[in-house]
């Protein structure tokens, strides 16, 4: 019997070895394709034009779906799944033009829920688990600031301790799933954090009604069903218990947690999104004519579409390494960051190619290859640009 990461590359047109999906990572990944397109796909478009973008619905059709909170322990009443149910979960978003439309959104924002697990107290993690599965409760990370970008270490964002209380002040912006959410991982520095100087800073879990806490939501370049939001916190008041880990260690512990992992799964979905563009411009080639011959009978597209595939297999290997790395908990940063780099950066090359073969129709904004080109424009900013990562690779050279 061939293993069903060898099934999936045949249907991509790429072949591989065996590889770590099971049975159950299939009926997984068959439980979502089914949610995306019957759940997603015929809403998205209607997404795009309201004020919040994803309803709120949405998060508790994909609790009910099995879909949320994948590695919280059994311990805790959660699935306890591997990392590989949230690679094939992320690979199935970026396989449909959906994905590109609702960005980060939904399952890509349950990623946060890893920092829970790792850092929370008893009491967070116990009041928070059953909801997060539900869909009840929905999560953003309030890290970026507009000053700063992605130097972390730049935050302004502040919180004084007032005898039982910290009061925050500070403000995010560029932050993914924002409309949504109402629970918030917000990172500012205490003063003790500002006294010790860089590379300290601490992490809040703040309920978004809290007093104090506003929202608005910006306009992005693509993924319009998204909802990408500053944040502005005025005077906020949190009790000690809202610290995630402890003081000063965010960026050593909960962050650094989660972005070598993220950084991963960003590099698994472009390559999804890739594979995308690339099969799509391969039908279409086929199907338009110019001068009386199919566009895909010219020898351009024929070098393009080659130069592309070769990408796209260069891709597929390293995924799978990246993979392995992840599941064998060999992962480093230098890896991490070099995924970052270079599967977001292949991806933009591919969509931009696959637009231009597309011709006037990639032009148009309701086309997919005009949906996925938008979305992979942001891939090598957001998360950590690809100079941030550069900068993080180089450092740990020296």
């Amino acid at each position: 019997m061939n293993s069903p990461i060898r099934n999936l590359n045949q249907a991509s047109g790429v072949v591989s070895g065996d590889g770590p999906y099971t049975d159950e990572h299939e009926m997984f990944r068959a439980t979502v394709q089914r949610f995306i397109k019957e759940k997603m796909e015929p809403y998205y478009k209607a997404w795009e034009t309201t004020d919040i973008g994803v309803p709120m619905t949405l998060w508790r059709e994909a609790g009910a779906a099995g879909l949320l909170g994948l590695r919280i322990p059994e311990t805790y009443g959660g699935p306890g799944c591997d990392p590989l149910y949230s690679v094939v979960l992320t690979e199935e978003m970026g396989r449909s033009i959906v994905g590109c439309s609702i960005g980060a959104t939904t399952f890509s924002a349950d990623l946060i829920t890893e920092m829970l697990i790792g850092f929370g107290s008893e009491e967070q993690k116990r009041r928070y688990f059953p909801t997060i599965m539900s869909g009840e409760t929905v999560q953003c990370a309030g890290i970026t600031e507009p000053a700063g970008g992605s130097d972390v270490n730049a935050m302004r964002s502040r919180a004084r301790l007032d005898g039982d209380e910290y009061v925050i002040n500070g403000q995010k912006t560029f932050i993914s799933n924002a409309m949504q959410a109402n629970l918030c991982y917000f990172v500012a520095k205490t003063d003790s954090d500002m006294q010790a100087g860089r590379g300290r800073m601490t992490m809040f879990l703040i309920p978004m009604d809290t007093p104090g806490f506003e929202r608005r939501r910006l306009d992005t370049l693509g993924e319009k069903a998204g909802s990408v939001c500053e944040l502005f916190l005025t005077d906020v008041r949190v009790p000690r218990s809202a610290i995630v880990g402890e003081e000063g260690k965010a960026l050593g512990g909960c962050l650094s947690h989660l972005f070598n992992s993220d950084r991963v799964l960003l590099g698994v979905r472009a390559l999804a999104i890739a594979e995308l563009a690339f099969n799509l411009t391969v039908d279409y080639t086929k199907e338009r004519q110019a001068f009386g011959r199919r566009i895909f009978d010219f020898q351009n597209t024929q070098f393009k579409l080659a130069e592309m595939k070769t990408k796209l297999i260069v891709g597929t290997a390293f995924k799978e390494f990246l993979v392995h790395q992840l599941l064998t908990g060999k992962l480093d940063t230098v890896t991490a960051s070099a995924a970052k780099i270079w599967l977001p950066e292949m991806l933009f090359e591919v969509a931009n190619e696959c637009l231009q073969l597309h011709g006037g129709y990639g032009y148009m904004s309701d086309s997919a290859i005009c949906r996925i080109f938008t979305f992979a424009r942001l891939q090598t900013i957001y998360a950590g640009t690809s100079e941030i990562q550069k900068g993080t690779i180089a450092r740990l050279l020296s």
